[in-house]
């Protein structure tokens, strides 16, 4: 729990974490939608750019907030939209993948803590040349259709405790 309390508080001190960078892989923009609880699945959105002078495939996932990490693929056919587990994503020199809704995105199997608006958790992706990504992925609400959008024009304010008045003393 510790790790998580960390990673939102770093998330919500600097804003959107910056893009993680690897062996020329680039991941930006990670998030996800709050989970209702740890029943349903979770799921994770985000850009992986490949900067590199070679292709490259994302080939697994991890993190602690569920058993299994998995691409999947949203699409519909014969009119009704279906889900499937995606093989691995290969990325081309100097190309983008996009995982969002209504396509690709990262599935969060079993999860271990509900996933809570304004928190942020750790992703390890792995690529086949470029080994292990971690990123910080931002949990936006139930609905968001995109990543949160944050405005944090007082990086140094300290935490408002709702327990105190406006001068800083205990009501």
């Amino acid at each position: 729990m510790r790790l998580f309390a960390t990673a939102s508080m770093i998330v919500l001190m600097f804003g959107v974490a910056e893009p993680a960078i690897a062996g020329g892989i680039q991941v930006e923009g990670a998030w996800a939608r709050a989970s209702i609880g740890t029943e349903r699945p979770g799921v994770a959105y985000m850009k992986i750019r490949n900067n590199g002078q070679g292709a490259d495939r994302l080939i697994g996932a991890k993190t602690p907030v569920a058993k299994h990490a998995m691409v999947h693929e949203s699409l519909i056919r014969d009119g009704v939209r279906k889900m499937r587990q995606a093989e691995n994503i290969e990325i081309a020199p100097g190309g983008t993948a996009v995982l969002e809704p209504g396509g690709l995105h990262l599935m969060l199997s079993i999860l271990q803590k509900r996933l809570m608006e304004g928190d942020a958790f750790p992703l390890t992706l792995t690529f086949e040349h470029a080994g292990e990504v971690r990123i910080y992925v931002t949990v936006a609400g139930m609905g968001a259709k995109q990543m949160p959008q944050h405005h944090h024009d007082h990086h140094d304010d300290p935490p408002h405790d709702d327990h105190q008045d406006h001068h800083g003393h205990d009501e």
